[in-house]
């Protein structure tokens, strides 16, 4: 087989286990512009993913200095999980080039009064191999189980929604 082929195979590959990010609609000022009162709702199928992302989110909003409140008057923030796939380690490990990947497909939004602040369409994928700096990825990460991935599509995914409300 031809070098260019093997080159052409190897980059499919490789771009097939990117994730994607869509910011559909975003506010002109930052969030934190309407009041530090957040109310979070995060919605899913998996019971156990929903309340690890809640608490994932409560925290990283608590840092960044926002109160989470019930009150229907604050800016609310809903997360919608569509999708969520722990991967496979032993994939990861064998196979690598996305094989095994975990990942977490999600939709934020960010409203206040009724009106739409911000539509976020996210999908965090972990494939073990990830090196970025700012991210949540640790050295080593592929040899981690399902664990391991979970808790890192989960951090991934409350640091993005929270920098939605505090980055412009």
């Amino acid at each position: 087989m031809p070098m260019r082929n093997i080159i052409c195979i190897v980059m499919i590959c490789l771009i097939q286990a990117c994730s994607t990010h869509e910011l559909k609609t975003t506010s002109s000022t930052q969030i934190k512009s309407y009041g530090m009162n957040i109310k979070l709702v995060v919605s899913g199928d998996n019971k156990d993913i929903v309340d690890q992302l809640s608490r994932h989110i409560q925290a990283n909003l608590l840092t960044r200095g926002f109160n989470i409140v019930a009150d229907e008057q604050a800016t609310k923030l809903t997360v919608a999980i569509s999708s969520f796939t722990p991967g496979n380690a032993a994939l990861r490990l064998t196979i690598g080039f996305g094989a095994g990947r975990g990942s977490l497909v999600y939709n934020a939004k960010y409203t206040k009064g009724g009106q739409l602040l911000i539509d976020y369409d996210g999908a965090e994928r972990f494939t073990g191999l990830e090196v970025a700096p700012g991210t949540q990825y640790r050295p080593l990460g592929n040899f981690g189980g399902e664990e391991t991935s979970t808790q890192i599509l989960l951090e991934e995914a409350a640091k993005h929604i929270v920098d939605l409300a505090t980055d412009k």
